[in-house]
């Protein structure tokens, strides 16, 4: 029998952390690191610890795994696959993908390697990956199974909301006017992950606002297979129980499930960010 592995960075987020098949996932480590007056915080500070702004003194920063880490841990992995799965958060975020697909052209060994980027991330990520995880314990064929990846990605989608917007600016995301002037304004922007980029859709005023827009996407749907919902740092989001109540009533086959914030995603949309994945069946 075959055996393949799935590599993935930990900008993933699982909706079941024990699934089956996770015994043979490796993860490249991101760094979150943040600044204070130009000197990295040690240790760094937890999510529920994080101010809501940043400034040109405090700031985080992602540091994405080295060019040996990745180049070690593919090496290792070849002889012990017949395949490897690699995983990645979307090139439009990371230079991850870009580093890694240049030294898989490197790289020949035993096993086939199957670079895609996810143009994902956080729970999109994490589904992806579960997913993969699935159809290998389906014992179907390696191509087959990169077929089925590249299908579904487009039916991931993922949308985030934060009031923390000094955060996006520090990412690069929206520039110093927009994240002023909508932190004075007390809005709420919504974004929206296509091709692996964040594109803005609207702002709203509160946290309820964005839940009932959350229960309009996912009425677009028929057929849904799972909907994650990614909560804040203290507080929770109370509303979200609209959302699983909704789901409950017109989509009762579809899993649901709610995750906090991890480090990666709260440094590019602060503490209170939030979001929802969903996964369309394909």
């Amino acid at each position: 029998m075959s055996s393949t592995c799935i590599i993935t960075d930990s900008s993933a987020q699982f909706s079941f952390p024990g699934f089956p098949g996770k015994i043979c996932l490796k993860i490249l480590q991101n760094q979150v690191v943040y600044i204070d007056s130009g000197e990295s915080i040690n240790p760094p500070p937890k999510v529920n610890e994080l101010p809501a702004y940043t400034n040109s003194h405090f700031y985080p920063k992602i540091i994405a795994p080295t060019t040996e880490t990745v180049y070690s841990t593919l090496f290792e992995a070849l002889p012990f696959y017949d395949d490897i799965f690699i995983l990645l958060l979307s090139k439009e975020i990371s230079p991850l993908y870009q580093e890694a697909e240049k030294i898989t052209t490197s790289l020949h060994g035993h096993a086939n390697l199957h670079i895609i980027d996810s143009q994902n991330s956080s729970l999109g990520l994490g589904l992806l990956v579960q997913y993969a995880s699935d159809l290998i314990n389906k014992n179907l064929p390696a191509d087959e199974i990169e077929i089925k990846l590249r299908l579904i990605i487009p039916h991931i989608y993922t949308l985030f909301c934060t009031p923390n917007l000094s955060y996006l600016h520090s990412a690069g995301i929206l520039d110093i006017g927009q994240s002023t002037v909508g932190e004075m304004m007390n809005l709420f922007p919504l974004f929206v992950m296509e091709d692996g980029k964040l594109n803005p859709l609207q702002k709203v005023k509160n946290q309820r606002s964005a839940i009932d827009y959350f229960i309009e996407f996912v009425d677009e749907f028929d057929d849904l297979r799972q909907v994650a919902f990614i909560q804040p740092a203290a507080p929770a989001i109370n509303e979200s129980k609209l959302l699983h109540q909704h789901l409950d009533e017109f989509f009762p086959d579809t899993s649901y499930t709610e995750h906090l914030i991890n480090p990666f995603i709260s440094a590019l949309f602060g503490p209170r960010g939030f979001g929802m994945v969903v996964m369309e069946n394909n």
